[in-house]
């Protein structure tokens, strides 16, 4: 019983360790972000609903300000509810 519960600690510390070691890619945590966010006219726009309707996320650029990072980035945008595919260019701004 002593030996599982140590084998259980011992589990729980490598995934803890592991999951900070490796956190999500900048462009992963992009894509989450972009969810619930609009981007285009009034007339024409995409709204994220899901990462999943970001089929492809590319940082062309980032730029360090005091108060701010600006990403410049290429999408490839698709609704799995729609025929077609989009590409967007975006200043992303955190």
């Amino acid at each position: 019983m002593k030996r599982l519960i140590i084998s259980a600690v011992f589990v729980l510390a490598l995934t803890f360790i592991f999951g900070q070691a490796f956190p999500a890619s900048e462009a992963d945590q992009m894509k989450s972000d972009l969810v619930g966010k609009t981007m285009g006219g009034r007339d024409r726009g995409w709204k994220f609903q899901s990462p999943e309707q970001i089929k492809e996320l590319v940082i062309n650029d980032k730029k360090e300000e005091p108060q701010r990072r600006v990403y410049s980035i290429t999408l490839k945008l698709q609704d799995p509810r729609a025929q077609g595919a989009y590409k967007a260019e975006a200043l992303v701004t955190y």
